[in-house]
């Protein structure tokens, strides 16, 4: 479903390269549930945006469910994030004009979904916010802006998650509510789910944990290098 091969991601800064990314390759299957992990700086973020089509590498190529992101215009890009994936950001990043109901439904709204409406008041009922549809985003608390964020990346049905620090900002009891709703959604529709975390429980919850340090791989089992 996610293929990564050799992949480099650079940043000039005065004289110098900086390299986030330094030759990653990587294999995700359909359905597999992967945490990446590392220390602040390690590239993990940048990652996960090369991988969801939001920023580009500088070397090497991306493959997400047989397309070859680096031969798509950024229409083309657009159109396969909207068919294929769902992204939960840790700062929510709902549309304060919206109500919760409809930034659920802009997803599927912008592909011309007649559903969008039936089936974003259904993905309300499941992450327990029905009575706060007409609620706008400065109304709800954090665990609820994040709750609508995971709705709103569920309603596409998409084939794979991308989620960058999904509790980083929630206190630890309403955290661990949105991580039930985040795999219990994600096991209702079958997706891959990759996402990016600090928190060693959530970890736990995975098939697979990746480690970046300095932006290359850490082999399972191995020490990172100083």
């Amino acid at each position: 479903m996610i293929q990564i091969n050799n992949v480099w991601k650079s940043f000039a800064t005065g004289l110098r390269t900086l390299n986030v990314l330094q030759d990653i390759s990587l294999s995700i299957g359909a359905g597999e549930t992967c945490a990446v992990v590392g220390p602040s700086g390690s590239g993990k973020t940048t990652l996960l945006g090369c991988c969801a089509g939001l920023d580009r590498p500088t070397q090497g190529t991306i493959i997400l469910n047989g397309a070859p992101l680096h031969e798509l215009d950024e229409d083309a890009l657009a159109i396969l994030r909207n068919n294929l994936t769902g992204y939960v950001f840790q700062s929510f990043r709902l549309l304060p004009s919206l109500t919760a109901l409809e930034n659920i439904m802009v997803p599927a709204e912008i592909r011309g979904d007649r559903a969008a409406h039936g089936r974003a008041e259904a993905l309300l009922e499941a992450v327990g916010l029905r009575a706060r549809a007409g609620h706008y985003p400065a109304q709800l608390s954090g665990g609820e802006q994040q709750r609508i964020a995971l709705a709103r990346a569920f309603i596409n049905q998409p084939q794979i998650i991308f989620a960058d620090e999904p509790t980083g900002n929630l206190d630890a009891a309403t955290g661990q509510q949105v991580l039930d709703l985040l795999f219990a959604l994600n096991e209702q529709q079958g997706t891959t789910l990759l996402l990016v975390t600090h928190d060693s429980a959530l970890t736990r919850r995975v098939q697979r944990v990746i480690t970046l340090h300095g932006g290359r791989i850490v082999p399972s089992g191995a020490e990172p290098a100083a």
